[in-house]
């Protein structure tokens, strides 16, 4: 039983820019995101296995950005009202890093900790001799960039956040998990 102490986890699919530089969003997803809902269910399991503490109540809130618009003031301030929390940009695509990088700066400007990961932060970790530039501006914003799978590791990741000590960098590319019997 939980004392009434809240950790709020939002988990954010950021969708991308149209020629224009609108935010491209749609009524009605034909095409529930892959990396959301996985995420949604290794932070189901963290709840469920209390990996904050028993004192900790994990409130988690999933938004696909391609069909819900982001409200960044209603969203931080349930972050700020909480005991600790933070926002995850999941799954992040090249082709949706410049609005992720809009998204985390305007969280930061609020205070709230950030963690972004996916495939564009993997995939540049793992194949450029230096740190991708919009990863660099990414960390320069104090978002911790998050490489590899979160099977097994996103609870530590949360238990940083919880001590308000959210690492720079989480690399776990040199050591992928197996993937038979997670959540």
């Amino acid at each position: 039983m939980s004392t009434g102490r809240r950790f709020r986890l939002v988990l954010i699919k950021p969708s991308h820019y149209d020629n224009d530089g609108y935010v491209i969003r749609w009524w009605r997803g034909g095409l529930p995101s892959n990396s959301l809902a996985c995420l949604y269910g290794i932070a189901l399991e963290c709840r469920e296995r209390q990996v904050l503490g028993a004192d900790f109540d994990i409130d988690i809130e999933a938004i696909d950005e391609t069909n819900w618009k982001v409200s960044v003031g209603a969203l931080a301030r349930s972050i700020g009202e909480s005991d600790a929390g933070m926002v995850m940009l999941v799954g992040v695509q090249s082709n949706q890093f410049p609005r992720a990088i809009d998204i985390a700066r305007q969280f930061r400007s609020r205070g709230i900790q950030v963690a972004i990961g996916g495939f564009h932060v993997s995939g540049t970790l793992s194949m450029l001799p230096e740190r991708d530039p919009a990863v660099r501006e990414m960390m320069d914003l104090g978002v911790s960039v998050f490489a590899g799978e979160a099977e097994g590791r996103l609870e530590g990741l949360m238990q940083d956040a919880a001590a308000g000590k959210l690492q720079p960098v989480y690399n776990f590319l040199s050591d992928l998990p197996h993937l038979e019997g997670q959540p």
